[in-house]
């Protein structure tokens, strides 16, 4: 069985998923920069072409942990698929996400030590 895609574009500004969505449709970047939200705070963008995001609430089966919305027009692919159908019949996209998600989980492990070492030499300057 094939994945369920559809291209789609949005343009410059526009909610791409919103915070707190049920919503488990997951996207690759095909082309454009995309604005990660945590309520009003802009946490990060992305603009490489093939990244994938929107894949942990499909993962998960929970509402939407953040918004995205197009920095830029932005083009992705819209996929519809199940974890389950990717995993068992897309090893190679299961194994992207997985990737992806790892390059994410390590980088926001870099960032939490970075503020825990920047709080410790603060508490030590103020002694």
């Amino acid at each position: 069985m094939g994945l369920v895609q559809k291209k789609q574009t949005f343009k410059k500004g526009e909610i791409i998923t919103k915070e707190g969505d049920l919503t488990f449709d997951w996207y690759v970047l095909v082309e454009g920069r995309i604005g990660v939200y945590k309520g009003e705070r802009n946490v990060g963008e992305f603009s490489e072409r093939g990244v994938i995001f929107g894949e942990l609430s499909g993962l998960l089966a929970r509402p939407r942990t953040a918004t995205m919305v197009a920095i830029v027009d932005s083009e992705v692919m819209v996929i519809e698929s199940s974890v389950d159908e990717v995993v068992r019949n897309h090893p190679d996209i299961a194994h992207k996400i997985l990737l992806s998600l790892a390059e994410r989980l390590a980088k926001t492990t870099d960032e939490m030590w970075a503020v825990i070492e920047g709080k410790e030499k603060q508490e030590k300057t103020e002694l």
